[in-house]
């Protein structure tokens, strides 16, 4: 059944005051918790399919609208250390001391920044095809980045053509719900929407890499674009833990069952739910 873009069957949602604003968050079931940070120009409806499948292995799935994003205030400046730090009060909020920390594509940044600055609260830390750019792939990155919503079409064309965009740059392996709740989602991120991915390539994530001492799992989806960066991160810090995927970005939303594997064993080894 088609999720509606404002609720999800079980969760609960709410709000924390958080990086200078309110910071909006999703959440389900009980135990252990575990922090899931979406990619742009997402939200966390992102990880509607994972977070049931989080709350049946024991885990309190907690997923936030980073500021900028789906209902969740912006930032004055956006940055990765900014999009990280709502992450302190939203645990305190929730009461939770701890989480592990998983983060998707530019969310993996917001993760791995999180467990370098804050190390008493990351419990563990999945890398989800993280970008881990040289300088110039950076830069690169950088001139491409933009920060607003295109023209709004009298006639609505502005949604066939995000679609449009959405498929012929988007993973194949998308559905046709997936891809209806990327252009809600897009569009519900208000004037501006590019936020992370002005943040992302202005992040240099190779001076978190040696703060991060909690055990950390590095994804990386066969059919990704970001795949080749996985081999770059694990070069150094070969102490990590590695798992390959099948598929892209739609691991995280139409294939969760595979995606889950190695992220629940994972977990089991290091953030266990209790009995």
């Amino acid at each position: 059944m088609l999720p509606r873009f404002g609720t999800l069957p079980g969760e609960r949602r709410g709000y924390v005051d958080a990086g200078g604003g309110q910071v909006h968050y999703r959440e389900m079931g009980t135990g252990p918790a575990v922090l899931l940070c979406h990619q742009a120009p997402w939200a966390a409806i992102q990880f509607h399919r994972i977070m049931p499948l989080l709350a049946a292995a024991g885990y309190r799935a907690v997923a936030p609208d980073l500021p900028g994003h789906g209902l969740s205030d912006p930032l004055d400046l956006p940055a990765v250390a900014g999009f990280a730090a709502i992450i302190p009060p939203l645990l305190d909020a929730l009461g939770e001391a701890r989480a592990a920390l998983v983060g998707h594509h530019g969310g993996a940044l917001v993760a791995g920044h999180a467990a370098a600055a804050y190390p008493d609260r990351a419990a563990a830390l999945i890398l989800d095809n993280a970008p881990f750019y040289s300088d110039e792939e950076r830069e690169g990155r950088r001139a491409k980045a933009g920060d607003a919503l295109p023209a709004l079409a009298p006639d609505g064309g502005h949604f066939t053509d995000r679609w449009a965009l959405a498929r012929r740059f988007g993973d194949p392996g998308w559905s046709d719900e997936t891809v209806h709740l990327s252009v809600l989602t897009y569009f519900a991120n208000g004037p501006s929407t590019e936020h992370a991915h002005v943040a992302a390539p202005a992040h240099d994530f190779a001076a978190d890499l040696p703060r991060i001492s909690c055990p950390t799992l590095v994804l990386a989806g066969r059919a990704d674009p970001l795949h080749p960066m996985a081999a770059r991160l694990l070069a150094r810090r070969p102490d990590w833990a590695s798992a390959e995927l099948p598929g892209g970005a739609s691991m995280t939303t139409d294939r969760v069952e595979e995606w889950a594997v190695p992220v629940l064993d994972f977990l089991r080894q290091c953030w266990a739910p209790r009995p």
